[in-house]
């Protein structure tokens, strides 16, 4: 299996990210990525992909933003390059959710993966939120985007180069899988 970095967090909470993370690792090494992510409660080493605002390292009252998981360019041991970063609402597509993690991760300044481990987004890295639903919802989901990319544009922060990749909805863990995969673009070569 491919090389997958995980963080804690305890109880049921996050099964299906953690699932997820586990069987898109092999499609996303094969193309020259890993994965992090942030639902495994068996690790000890727990660190958090994290938005956050301030002097480094962050604190609890910095943070703005835990993100589910980062797709990381393999290429360069010493910058960990985002492509992508991805926040699945694994029981709800509430346009207050959804807004709340594209701000959340908008409003930082920075990504770090732990306290000690700052990612690099650019605007080659996209923001892909995904909610559970039996209903596409995509009037809802146009209008927030065309609202997000205006408001997007009057951000003055270091994450608000961040593209927004989509907004999606899912209702069975194949739907997922598929947009975890051959929904986000990776760049060619």
């Amino acid at each position: 299996m491919g090389k997958i970095i995980e963080t804690a967090i305890e109880g049921s909470h996050g099964q299906l990210t953690r699932r997820m993370a586990r069987e898109i690792t092999p499609y996303w090494e094969a193309r020259g990525y890993y994965i992090l992510h942030d639902h495994d409660p068996s690790r000890e080493d727990a660190r958090k992909i994290v938005s956050w605002f301030g002097e480094q390292p962050y604190k609890r009252a910095t943070q703005l933003s835990h993100i589910d998981i980062a797709i990381i360019e393999k290429k360069s041991e010493s910058v960990e390059r985002v492509l992508a970063l991805i926040e699945i609402e694994e029981t709800t597509d509430k346009p207050k959710t959804i807004l709340g993690d594209v701000f959340g991760i908008l409003m930082g300044e920075h990504i770090s993966f732990g306290k000690a481990h700052p990612l690099v987004v650019d605007e080659h890295t996209a923001l892909f939120v995904f909610g559970k639903s039996k209903v596409s919802h995509k009037e809802r989901i146009d209008h927030m985007l065309d609202k997000i990319n205006s408001f997007k544009s009057n951000l003055q922060t270091g994450n608000s180069k961040i593209q927004i990749g989509s907004i999606k909805t899912f209702s069975t863990d194949e739907e997922l899988k598929e947009l975890l995969t051959n929904k986000i673009p990776s760049p060619t070569p």
